[in-house]
């Protein structure tokens, strides 16, 4: 989970708490604290609380939680004559842009914070910049009411942060540690996405901004761009930093948008969630009336539509809300955990295995008294083995595991190939999960559980497999499986058949064919037989 320092002191100045209360009610909040030093704590924010991530959103919280301000908050905001205009960037299509007025950045604990914040909502609602990245500036030194964002070639010069010399944006790329590290990102066709004044280059994303409009203890008001490659994560990204330092005392200025599908930036979206108090109290097994729900959801500083049905107006700091559920997690953090009551468990009977593991155990065991060892491999698998369609990933960490199993024969072949200087015959089994196509389902594949044996031995013949299988479906069934003529070119023409029970095909064995032992680099001959568990089990 993400964990931010701030001062104590002006945490415990802002809210009025005191070192234990402001452990407590954070600990409400799913947050822990641990003092860092004599003036500073680490706070441990859950993951899904972006809002929590600054001091600003910390004090609105804490002021809910306890009880001192109640709702969302009414910011300031004022549109002004600042313009965005948004060309076409190919790499990172959407951007936002507001100003925030009376602006606290001094002492350096204000500055530190703001340049915190930034950097935790690009490593988690912006993925370490390639989806969201942020450029802050002193709006007095930005030269001009035109903003643009487009591309610009990599040899436009700019003077970047903490650099004293102008460099050329391929240079910046090339050179810098934060090119070296984000450049890769945004570069299209030569081109690099740029925010522009009327002077030049405001900030080059999601690498680096100009040194020109830096911003110090002395700034005042602020200029602040999100670019990205998703427009609703750069919206609410905007509006989290909009709230954030409104709630710090900021003026939120509104800026004219061209060229996106909005107008105004920020946007500081409102939504609705409606949902059943019944729903809520029975999912959290408490008894809260309609009145005190409505003041608990206060509590996390939304506010409720009170019409025949409830519903919640979500806040454009809380984009963690999403559903009835998430509206039922915050009554149950106001109302506070430590009231709810521990019910003795209902359930009297023993805990036992499902039909299935009972099936697959009772395999096993007849399959190791046939005289076959079990091996394990893995479910991802090189492409390269497999035969007919699988599923490939797309950015694999090795090419030995590039592909997701579509059998279990490829891994018992690669098993044998590994094992051929072992004591023969090799007899082994394995029991396990495979994907294959499947257009029934949304996914388009689904899983299926398979059972493979194979034999290694310096000669072979059919009935070597034939008979211990046939002898393990008996022993299990109650009944003796039948054989069907089947052809594959996995197999050796006649020597491979299908196995039938009560008149459904549950699998398939007979003797590899020698052109797939030699793409394995085997030199013996192997007998292979596979299962469809799923199918047997329908059968029994």
């Amino acid at each position: 989970m993400p964990t931010i320092n701030l001062n104590k002191w002006i945490l415990q100045d802002m809210t009025g708490l005191n070192e234990q209360e402001l452990v407590d009610y954070l600990f409400k909040l799913k947050s822990e604290v641990s003092p860092v030093s004599q003036d500073e704590y680490s706070i441990e924010v859950n993951a899904d609380r972006l809002d929590m991530l600054s001091l600003g959103g910390i004090v609105r919280a804490l002021k809910g939680i306890t009880g001192k301000e109640l709702g969302e908050p009414s910011y300031p905001v004022k549109d002004t004559d600042y313009v965005l205009e948004v060309e076409k960037v190919a790499s990172r299509p959407y951007a936002l842009a507001c100003v925030i007025y009376n602006v606290k950045l001094s002492p350096d604990f204000y500055l530190k914070e703001l340049i915190q914040f930034q950097e935790k909502l690009h490593d988690t609602i912006g993925r370490r910049r390639k989806k969201v990245a942020i450029g802050i500036h002193d709006l007095e030194k930005v030269e001009g009411k035109i903003i643009r964002y487009a591309p610009v070639s990599l040899s436009t010069t700019f003077i970047p942060l903490n650099q004293e010399r102008e460099m050329s944006v391929r240079d910046v790329l090339q050179e810098t540690p934060q090119g070296k590290q984000y450049g890769n990102i945004s570069v299209w066709d030569s081109n690099s996405p740029a925010i522009m004044d009327e002077r030049g280059i405001l900030s080059v994303p999601p690498v680096i901004n100009s040194d020109r409009t830096k911003i110090t203890g002395n700034t005042k008001s602020l200029l602040i761009d999100v670019t990205g490659t998703n427009f609703e994560s750069v919206m609410e990204t905007m509006d989290l930093l909009a709230t954030a330092l409104a709630e710090l005392g900021g003026i939120i200025g509104r800026v004219k948008v061209r060229g996106m599908s909005v107008d105004r930036s920020p946007v500081l979206r409102h939504t609705s969630v409606p949902f059943s108090l019944d729903d809520v109290n029975k999912r959290l097994g408490i008894h809260v009336s309609r009145d005190e729900a409505i003041n608990l959801i206060r509590m996390m500083r939304m506010e409720v539509e009170t019409n025949k049905d409830l519903a919640v107006i979500v806040p454009p700091y809380r984009v963690d809300i999403m559903n009835y559920t998430d509206v039922a997690e915050d009554i149950a953090m106001a109302y506070g955990y430590d009231r709810f009551t521990l019910e003795s468990g209902r359930t009297a009977s023993r805990g036992s295995l499902s039909e299935k593991s009972e099936i697959y155990r009772k395999l096993r065991t007849l399959l190791v008294g046939a005289g076959f060892q079990e091996v394990y491999t893995l479910v991802l698998t090189k492409s390269s083995y497999q035969r007919g369609e699988a599923v490939n990933i797309a950015n694999p960490i090795s090419v030995e595991y590039d592909s997701v199993r579509n059998s279990l024969l490829w891994n018992s072949l690669v098993f044998l190939s590994n094992n051929q200087h072992s004591r023969f015959p090799v007899r082994i089994f394995e029991i396990g999960d495979v994907v294959n196509r499947d257009d029934s389902k949304d996914t388009k594949y689904s899983n299926s559980t398979r059972l493979s044996m194979a034999i290694m031995d310096s000669r072979v013949s059919y009935e070597m497999l034939q008979a211990p299988l046939h002898e393990v479906l008996l022993n299990l069934l109650g009944v003796a499986p039948s054989y069907r003529r089947f052809e594959s070119d996995i197999f050796m023409k006649g020597r491979s058949a299908e196995v039938v029970v009560k008149g459904e095909t549950i699998g398939r064995l007979g003797e590899a064919n020698p052109e797939l032992l030699r793409s394995f680099g085997l030199l013996y001959p192997v007998l292979l037989a596979e299962l469809d568990l799923d199918a047997l089990r329908r059968v029994m």
